[in-house]
């Protein structure tokens, strides 16, 4: 079994790397957060070189990679001290949006692939201590409409995306899966410890897209994802 990486694989770690050498210094990082850490326009950067479509589907204009590919980028992202969230945006969200009606996949994933927009993932909740089975955020349905109430705490980039995959409680036996764009969350932000930016967020009757009623093994494995890079 060959276990080297192929020569696209090698020229998409070179690509990443000559990104960090030249256009992400230590000074600039410690500028940013001394700005209060703000990443957008640094995600910005790294969607001019492909990589919001790293593991987005070729048919939603992405480049359809996979896990390999994700591990040369976040090993470079990661020897540069690169503070944008990646792995919860490019990696996370798209993985999360793959099993999404037609319709909001069509919506949302060309847009992430090419950087238009940032999605990231709110997930923790004060008291569920990092069990992705302890939801409190509830989902309402009336007719074919969702609205989502509760709350999310650090939320990475919160005040920087257009929208977040949120996890919400449909009943007692299920965890669904729900786009909510940002205008319907209100949104408390604040510096973190390493220079990013988070933020909590608060939903009262936040109209929401439904991505899947039965969410949870989908939200298991791309925190695994997400851990993994």
């Amino acid at each position: 079994m060959d276990f080297d990486f192929t020569e696209d694989q090698e020229s998409l770690r070179d690509a990443v790397r000559r990104w960090v050498d030249k256009g992400f210094s230590f000074e600039r990082r410690h500028a940013s957060a001394k700005a209060g850490g703000a990443t957008r326009v640094v995600y910005a950067e790294l969607a001019e070189l492909g990589l919001s479509g790293l593991v987005v589907p070729e048919a939603h204009g992405g480049l359809g990679m996979g896990a390999v590919e994700a591990m040369v980028v976040c090993e470079e992202l990661g020897r540069g001290l690169v503070n944008a969230p990646y792995a919860f945006a490019a990696l996370m969200a798209p993985r999360l949006l793959a099993t999404a009606p037609a319709a909001l996949q069509e919506a949302w994933l060309p847009r992430i692939a090419a950087g238009e927009v940032l999605v990231v993932p709110a997930i923790p909740e004060r008291q569920a201590r990092y069990r992705l089975d302890r939801v409190a955020t509830t989902a309402t349905k009336a007719g074919a409409a969702w609205t989502i109430d509760g709350q999310k705490l650090v939320v990475p980039a919160g005040d920087e995306a257009d929208a977040f995959v949120v996890p919400a409680r449909i009943d007692t036996a299920r965890v669904g899966l729900f786009l909510v764009e940002r205008a319907a969350a209100q949104v408390a932000a604040y510096p973190t410890q390493d220079g990013a930016r988070a933020a909590d967020l608060t939903f009262r009757a936040a109209p929401a897209q439904l991505i899947a009623e039965d969410g949870l093994a989908l939200l298991e494995d791309a925190v695994d994802a997400g851990i993994a890079a």
